[in-house]
């Protein structure tokens, strides 16, 4: 018949045993996930706006489907909303952000998981038995933790600020990659625009340089003025060679933008700028806001990196609340039961961290100095971004009066061209003379395309700046 210490092993062990098989069985197994090049380097030549599941995406976003065919891509033509679509779908930026983010949800996962209690045993034998003694003694407790004060609730709260300051991040790559396209959009227009003035200015340079080679061999006009004309020729050349250049390298840019190849880019068609609606849009709706004081309170409660400075801050008052309850000890209760050499003992344990002189003070000063640090940075940020938004509403009026004088010096230009044309069909001018007056009118021109793009990449920053759309009305996805 078995003795009571040998049932009281057989019971120890008939409890550990499933114990231990569920542990097992609980268990995750390490699966290793190596990089690989080849497969990274396929995934991003593989990248198409006619993949189905970016057309699923738009669909998501509000773009219908009526219309689409198998064989077309979702856009005829491209512009910053749409191109901004494909860079939140396409562009591994946000996949960094994104991985960031599930990081954080993973930290409020892990805050908000309860100690495990522990079993201990033990096993001691003794060379002094004797009749009334046994030699073997065996003990059996458990260790259950118990927190207080409320200390996994505010690890979860502070895990859940964190989280929320990740997402903030997400949003912000978002938001540059928009601004991104919109200055490289602006630019290739402006390369557009600007080299189809250049190859007028050059057909006109040359039309002179041909008139002033035929004045020379008779004798008409002299050397040094047709030397003068075949500079600015070159000149007019060289410039024209330099925005065509330009083409090549802001298709690149672009591009990486949106997250695709450069040959899979050149797939796509850009929409054409209407700049002077684009700009009457803009300067209206800037113009109403600013004096409304609606771009300010814009800025103030949609900046990204304002939201962003408010999920740190809670965060900070979530340490201090964690640093205050830790001066409240937990408590470990340890119930119990042992045979030792022949005697039952049954035992209940209480332990919990002293805490009469160390009161967390030092933690806790530390936790209120970075609340400081939070609060301060966000008062400093709200100042900045009052001060980057007159700055730069300033330097958008300031473009805009440069507009009205380059549009008024063209009209006085034009009218002058106006005034030659008539004098020219009256025969009272050459056609050399009306050439060099073109020449002139043209420059004006380039001088008005040029202000214009600098009130539109004005526009653009102060749109930065309040980080929202001026007048369109494309919502950013969540």
């Amino acid at each position: 018949m078995p003795t009571p210490q040998k049932t009281f092993i057989l019971s120890i062990a008939c409890s550990l045993l499933p114990c231990l098989l569920l542990a097992s069985c609980t268990t995750e197994k390490y699966e290793a996930k190596p990089v690989s090049v080849e497969k990274t380097t396929a995934k991003i030549i593989a990248k198409d706006v006619a993949n189905p599941d970016f057309k699923t995406y738009l669909i998501k976003q509000g773009y219908k489907e009526a219309g689409f065919k198998e064989d077309d891509l979702p856009f005829t033509a491209w512009g910053l909303d749409e191109l901004t679509l494909c860079a939140l779908y396409f562009n591994p930026k946000l996949d960094v952000a994104k991985a960031q983010l599930g990081l954080a949800n993973a930290q409020i996962e892990s805050a908000g998981q309860k100690q495990n209690p522990t079993l201990n045993g033990s096993l001691a034998h003794s060379d002094l038995a004797n009749g009334d003694k046994r030699p073997w003694a065996y003990g059996l407790n458990v260790e259950i933790p118990i927190e207080t004060a409320n200390k996994r609730e505010i690890r979860i709260e502070e895990a859940q600020a964190n989280a929320a300051a990740s997402r903030m991040d997400i949003a912000s790559a978002a938001w540059q990659l928009r601004n991104q396209i919109a200055q490289d959009l602006i630019e290739a227009q402006q390369n557009l625009a600007s080299a189809q003035l250049l190859q007028t200015e050059l057909a006109t340079q040359t039309e002179i340089t041909n008139m002033l080679e035929k004045r020379v061999d008779k004798g008409l006009t002299s050397k040094p003025e047709l030397s003068t004309a075949q500079l600015s020729q070159l000149k007019s050349q060289s410039a024209l060679n330099n925005e065509q250049a330009k083409i090549a390298e802001i298709n690149a840019r672009l591009a990486s933008d949106v997250g695709l190849t450069l040959e899979k880019f050149k797939q796509i068609s850009i929409k054409p700028l209407d700049i002077d609606a684009t700009l009457s849009q803009q300067t209206s709706a800037l113009d109403a806001s600013f004096v409304n004081k609606n771009l300010q309170e814009t800025a103030l409660l949609n900046r990204i990196d304002i939201r962003r400075a408010l999920a740190k801050y809670a965060a900070a008052e979530a340490k201090i609340k964690l640093e205050i309850a830790k001066q409240t000890p937990d408590i470990s209760l340890s119930p119990g039961i042992a045979f030792e050499y022949g005697d039952s003992i049954w035992s209940l344990g209480f332990s919990a961290l002293l805490g009469f002189i160390n009161k967390n003070t030092a933690l806790i000063n530390e936790a209120k100095q970075l609340r400081e640090v939070e609060g301060a940075q966000f008062e400093a940020l709200q100042a900045q971004i009052i001060g980057d938004l007159n700055q730069h509403f300033a330097a958008f009026t300031a473009s805009k009066q440069n507009l009205d004088q380059a549009q008024s010096q063209y009209t006085s230009q034009l009218q002058h061209m106006q005034k030659l044309q008539k004098q020219f069909d009256a025969g009272l001018i050459d056609r050399l003379e009306l050439r060099q007056a073109s020449l002139a009118n043209i420059i004006s021109q380039q001088q008005v395309l040029s202000t214009k793009f600098a009130l539109l990449k004005a526009a653009n920053e102060i749109e930065d700046v309040i980080q929202h759309p001026i007048y369109t009305n494309l919502q950013m996805p969540n």
